[in-house]
């Protein structure tokens, strides 16, 4: 009987524990398996001056394309090379992002408008 009791305390212990939220728990870490590293972007708002609201989501798990989306329509754009910040193309469309600020050259306009997150 005291076995029994014994036992059933233990377990009741270990069930406990396993409830612990693992970010409490320092010596968990995270696999990039479970978490790869393009879920931890998140979209991104950004007032233009021009086009309004767009809203930029990352495709993939490589950072190399995105999704702008406009009020009425949604882009893919592909990572190019740039100075500073993230830069994306499709060979007409421009979206330059740095911090909090962007430029978006829209096919078929001659300069970019001026783009920040609200």
């Amino acid at each position: 009987m005291i076995q029994s009791r014994l036992l059933l305390a233990l377990a009741a212990t270990a069930t406990l524990a396993a409830c612990t939220d693992p970010q409490n728990r320092p010596e968990n870490i995270q696999s990039p398996l479970v978490r790869p590293p393009m879920l931890e972007t998140r979209p991104a708002s950004f007032d233009c001056d021009d086009s309004g609201r767009v809203i930029v989501r990352p495709l993939g798990e490589d950072g190399k394309t995105i999704t702008l989306a406009f009020k009425s329509r949604e882009l893919q754009l592909k990572k190019v090379d740039a100075a500073e910040g993230q830069k994306y193309s499709d060979g007409a469309t421009v979206f330059w992002m740095n911090g909090d600020n962007a430029n978006l050259l829209v096919k078929g306009k001659e300069s970019p408008e001026s783009c920040e997150r609200p």
